[in-house]
């Protein structure tokens, strides 16, 4: 199954669960090197490693799923993540983890 939100600059976020991809599919979605930023054992955030330094476009829906899944972890009170993602990005889970 895979859903895909589509943001208003054109970015997207993919969410598969079941479709395993091909690090060429990974590559071709984000448009270039792929960079695990976050793996909690259930769920996978995949975004374009070199995507800033492209002037990739802020995604801001994705950013929004990763600081949520960020602050489960976290346990300094004090902590902003001030970072974000730019580019598509791929939210894996299930069989499309990377293994």
């Amino acid at each position: 199954m895979e859903e895909i939100i589509k943001n208003k600059n054109g970015t997207e976020v993919s969410i598969l669960n079941e479709t395993k991809l091909s690090l060429k599919d990974m590559q071709d979605y984000v448009g270039g090197y792929i960079e695990l930023v976050y793996d909690d054992g259930d769920i996978q955030i995949v975004c374009n490693e070199e995507g800033k330094l492209m002037g990739m476009l802020e995604n801001k829906e994705a950013t929004d799923l990763w600081n949520d899944a960020l602050e489960k972890f976290n346990t300094n009170p004090n902590f902003v993540n001030s970072d974000y993602l730019v580019g598509n990005v791929l939210i894996l889970s299930g069989k499309a983890k990377l293994r």
